[in-house]
């Protein structure tokens, strides 16, 4: 290092060090020596000059990572990123606070590394920046002393192979199987209140969840709790439908399964397996499982289910205004004639179902309602010009 330089560091004269960096050519202008010397002696202002100009040796970055502020050191990182050296350091002493300021904008070279030697946490941060790549690390992930990686890892969205899956079933890994399963059952459930075609659904979401194969894995492993976790979040495939039956699953298992997934996003039993499915409850005076509890999804509900169940479930159940919609937009007079017997002067449907009933100008379902009850005036504007005689009628009968 230039004497001049020593002396500019020594009277701390920062604004000539400053230029006397601003003057210097290309490459690499001091060795590493020089480089701890002005890590040590030099204000974090003059090493911020430097660093808008330069970047440190792999050994000095190690040194610098113990000597700036937080700040020099994000503005070095963004720079340039970290030598492996340096990463490898980082990862080896548990230095938290660098690898989350690193993984802002970059990731580890080598993540095999990171996931062999680093502390949990630091592998938590780098997984909730980037995904693993490749299979060989995620199981490695699988196998981690700590299970809430795995499941953190899922839960971020990341695609999850059917060999991990596969290897899952087979150890009858529970914890990382209800990871898979309910971020699939979040998915589904999310994308099955917009959904019109179940098969178009699943063919969106069954990628996330288990095989017709993975399906059968699980139910012919006998296990309690991996058997009720598919029950509760996955929508059975005709051949693991018929095995329930072909190997006499106890009635409450089926009834389990009604009451999570039938008829969500559209989602039935096939051909026989229905018929099948309502002998079985019925056996053990469980066939109102349909009806006798409130759906988790009554939106799906009234979309899907048969005529005659949905009747036994108004007699039963006030629909949300969601559900009240999709019930009209249905479009079947006479669910939407049982539908308005359940209402009285003093209580009506929701203002969004009349604005439904009154686009879908049903007009004897219209002309029963308005005897009755008022309408709003959203409903009304539409009535006016799809239907000006029963829109007539009720000013007739409504006439403030």
């Amino acid at each position: 290092m230039c004497k001049n330089l020593i002396g500019l560091i020594e009277r701390n004269a920062d604004n000539e060090i400053k230029a006397y960096f601003e003057a210097m050519g290309e490459g690499r202008p001091l060795d590493y020596h020089e480089e701890l010397v002005l890590l040590e002696y030099s204000s974090m202002e003059v090493i911020l000059s430097y660093i808008n100009r330069f970047k440190f040796s792999p050994k000095a970055e190690i040194k610098m990572l113990d000597k700036v502020t937080p700040h020099v050191r994000m503005v070095y990182i963004n720079f340039y990123g970290l030598s492996e050296e340096a990463q490898k350091y980082v990862i080896d002493k548990d230095l938290l606070p660098v690898a989350v300021d690193f993984l802002v904008m970059r990731q580890f070279d080598d993540v095999d590394y990171l996931l062999d030697k680093g502390n949990t946490q630091m592998i938590s941060a780098h997984i909730r920046n980037y995904p693993l790549g490749d299979d060989d690390k995620v199981k490695k992930l699988l196998c981690h002393s700590n299970s809430t990686l795995f499941t953190t890892y899922v839960n971020k969205g990341y695609f999850i192979s059917d060999d991990i899956k596969r290897e899952i079933l087979e150890t009858e890994n529970y914890s990382a199987l209800r990871a898979v399963m309910f971020f699939f059952y979040r998915m589904y459930k999310a994308k099955s209140k917009r959904a019109r075609d179940f098969n178009k659904l699943m063919e969106v979401v069954s990628p996330y969840g288990l095989s017709s194969d993975m399906q059968m894995m699980v139910l012919i492993s006998f296990n309690k709790m991996l058997i009720e976790l598919l029950l509760k979040t996955t929508p059975l495939c005709v051949k693991a439908q018929e095995y329930l039956f072909k190997r006499n699953f106890d009635p409450y298992w089926l009834k389990l399964h009604v009451e999570t997934m039938y008829c969500v996003g559209g989602y039935r039993f096939e051909g026989e397996n229905e018929k099948l499915l309502f002998k079985a409850l019925a056996k053990r005076n469980l066939d109102d499982c349909l009806t006798s509890f409130r759906h988790y999804d009554d939106v799906s509900f009234v979309k899907f289910a048969t005529t005659e169940a949905v009747k036994k479930y108004l007699k039963d159940f006030w629909l949300t205004d969601d559900a009240q919609v999709a019930l009209i937009e249905r479009g079947n007079t006479d669910l939407i004639k049982t539908f308005l017997l359940r209402f009285n002067p003093e209580h009506g449907i929701c203002w969004q179902a009349e604005v439904a009933l009154c686009k879908l100008n049903a007009t004897e379902m219209i002309d029963f309602y308005i005897g009755f009850h008022t309408m709003c005036w959203d409903a009304l504007e539409i009535l006016k010009v799809a239907n000006v005689e029963l829109h007539n009628k009720y000013y007739r009968l409504h006439r403030y």
